[in-house]
């Protein structure tokens, strides 16, 4: 009777082989945590693989891989996204089928080498730069739907490696891309923080209020 190998065997050995095809980028495998790490400057650069319970033996067997950015020395998370962010399609991979496998897992290991690994090498290349591009767009990557709340998400990253300026035009940028009738609540929370500590209408607002307060950066000023 052939033994068959299970979804577990699968996951493994394909986490093996990416691994296997990115060292040549700097990441060192670790097996026991699905990870490969880079050390980059100050920074960590983190690859996790992951998959679902959801897995039906010889179907299905999600594979992503999630990467992030901290702080090698207070381990401080600046930012994580999905590989398939990556991708036009936008899903995760299924790596259950062999016909299919060696496409998937090859559309896997040159995402991250050509999209990924190039991003996290930028941090000690050139740092500035991720810092303008988080100004000028709320985030560093072309997004559907740019702005919503990724300002938020790298605020930490301009705080900790900009300047002050930087840090204030970040705030501004995103209160500037909220509604009209969000920019107006914004105001009156911030106020209202102001005048006797009142707690924000939202958890983002409750976030970046007492951080622009702290800071004495003030509301900007519209321009409609």
């Amino acid at each position: 009777m052939t033994d068959y190998p299970t979804g577990k065997d699968i996951f493994r050995e394909c986490c093996s082989r990416i691994a296997a095809a990115c060292a040549p980028c700097g990441f060192k495998y670790n097996k026991s945590r699905r990870s490969m790490i880079k050390p980059i400057g100050s920074f960590t650069a983190e690859i996790r693989f992951s998959s679902h319970s959801s897995n039906m033996a010889g179907s299905y067997l999600e594979f992503n891989t999630n990467s992030r950015i901290l702080n090698t020395h207070s381990g401080k998370v600046y930012w994580e996204i999905s590989l398939s962010n990556f991708r036009d399609k936008g899903k995760v991979w299924n790596l259950a089928k062999e016909a299919t496998r060696e496409r998937e897992l090859a559309e896997i290991i040159t995402l991250i080498q050509n999209k990924v690994a190039p991003l996290m090498d930028k941090y000690e290349t050139n740092l500035e730069e991720i810092l303008e591009e988080v100004i000028q767009t709320g985030w560093f990557l072309p997004q559907a739907n740019p702005m919503e709340f990724y300002v938020l998400d790298v605020l930490d990253l301009v705080v900790d490696f900009g300047t002050p300026e930087q840090i204030r035009e970040c705030a501004h940028r995103y209160i500037r891309h909220l509604s009209e009738e969000m920019q107006e609540t914004f105001e009156n929370d911030y106020n209202a923080y102001q005048r006797d500590g009142q707690a924000a209408s939202t958890i983002a607002f409750r976030k970046l209020i007492p951080f622009m307060i702290e800071r004495n950066i003030s509301l900007p000023l519209y321009t409609g």
